[in-house]
């Protein structure tokens, strides 16, 4: 990845990369070779994180997957987040109007989003 990104490089946006899992070990590389501890920036565009952090990849099969909650992830820095919970009542953290109906500073689990959150919003 590093013989890729040149001196002049400045950001690096990454679109959708949970096709294939090993897309997002890429992006982890692109940081770690090109963005960690220099002014370059790296942003993650619908990336799927919460499949990674959810264990929806067994780490047992996908154990570099699994990694990333404890080597990327917590030095990622989330600023907008939608989901759309499904369901009898589904509904998402954000109206058609995009009014915040709910922010806080440490991410909730999905499951605390669909129990908790939701339900008082």
């Amino acid at each position: 990845m590093a013989d890729r990104v040149k001196p002049e490089d400045e950001l690096f946006l990454v679109a959708y990369p949970y096709f294939n899992v090993n897309e997002m070990l890429v992006v982890e590389e692109l940081y770690k070779e090109a963005v960690f501890n220099t002014a370059r920036k790296l942003i993650i565009f619908n990336g799927e994180l919460d499949r990674i952090r959810s264990g929806y990849y067994p780490s047992f099969f996908y154990p570099k997957l699994a990694a990333l909650s404890k080597t990327l992830f917590p030095v990622m820095e989330t600023i907008y987040y939608i989901h759309n919970f499904k369901g009898r009542n589904g509904g998402t953290l954000f109206s058609n109007k995009y009014i915040c109906l709910h922010q806080q500073e440490v991410m909730p689990s999905l499951k605390e989003v669909a129990l908790d959150i939701l339900p008082s919003a």
